[in-house]
């Protein structure tokens, strides 16, 4: 037995409407905008947190700051990983995208290693410390940005 569509026509009073698409498609638009605004949102204030945790760290030079620190740039590193990569990926539409994003946690990494060497050392330089702050600020600024 063949079944042949109606599309468009009526049986028993109600027309019949092709399955279309472009519904999917609006929907997939809005969801993915949605994401992005709630991980835009999530990363900004992540970063205000980070950034004043690198304030209290300047002010004070303890080891107990750095460790909080270093934890909030690890917790916002693993957020723009497990979350924004693809955000990321879309915004560099370079075909080394992913290698760009490694090589910026590499030296949030490493910056972050000789912040900690900065303060460990005997002659804490207060100058040094906040432009090493600084400086991974911009770098957590960078990948979501």
């Amino acid at each position: 037995m063949k079944v042949n569509p109606f599309y468009g026509e009526k049986i028993s009073g109600k027309t019949i409407m092709k399955n279309d698409n472009s519904q999917k498609t609006h929907f997939a638009k809005e969801l993915k905008a949605t994401v992005e605004l709630h991980f835009k949102d999530q990363a900004d204030m992540h970063m205000l947190a980070i950034q004043e945790q690198g304030r209290r760290l300047c002010r004070s030079m303890t080891l107990k700051d750095l460790k909080k620190y270093r934890q909030m740039v690890a917790e916002f590193l693993n957020m723009c990983i497990s979350q924004g990569l693809c955000l990321t990926e879309e915004r560099m539409p370079q075909r080394h995208g992913k290698t760009r994003l490694l090589s910026i946690i590499k030296t949030v990494n490493k910056k972050l290693i000789d912040l900690a060497e900065k303060l460990i050392s005997e002659d804490k330089d207060p100058l040094q410390i906040i432009a090493l702050v600084d400086e991974i600020r911009g770098l957590l600024l960078d990948l979501y940005t």
